[in-house]
């Protein structure tokens, strides 16, 4: 898979979500497919997959001294699917259900790995109508650790 940096790509913005979408020329007529990966003071922070321009597939988010600090699945630059979050010693932080940026479950844990919280989406919650059809899907397609 075809791997680039960051501000080597030039980006439009998509105006559904205001994320980038990704081209190799600055014209902007060429979408990048691959893997985009950003660096801080030489430490590898960011790197995710693009396809058709457009972040899908795996994200990875990494802290300043270079250690996983989120793992996400994207699909046209939104987090879908399976999102985690991890403490610097590795350990699960949070992992979650999320159709379209909209967290269905997530589930919170100590730096021990004990579960802190366990949080669903309720009717009453803003974007509850946005995901409603799509919960028992996820649910069923998407299982946490316990």
């Amino acid at each position: 898979m075809r791997k680039m940096k960051y501000h080597d790509l030039f980006v439009k913005d998509d105006i559904h979500t205001d994320e980038h979408i990704f081209y190799i020329d600055e014209n902007n007529t060429v979408l990048f497919n691959g893997v985009i990966v950003d660096y801080n003071n030489g430490v590898l922070v960011w790197e995710f997959e693009v396809q058709d321009g457009f972040r899908t597939g795996i994200e990875r988010v990494y802290y300043p001294t270079g250690e996983l600090q989120e793992l996400n699945e994207t699909d046209h630059n939104t987090t879908n699917g399976i999102a985690k979050e991890f403490y610097k010693n590795g350990q699960l932080r949070s992992q979650s259900i999320v159709a379209r940026n909209v967290h269905i479950i997530t589930i919170t844990y100590d730096e021990t790995g004990d579960i802190v919280e366990t949080w669903e989406i309720s009717e009453e919650d803003l974007s509850y109508n946005v995901v409603r059809d799509k919960i028992p899907e996820y649910r069923s397609r998407y299982k946490l650790e316990q």
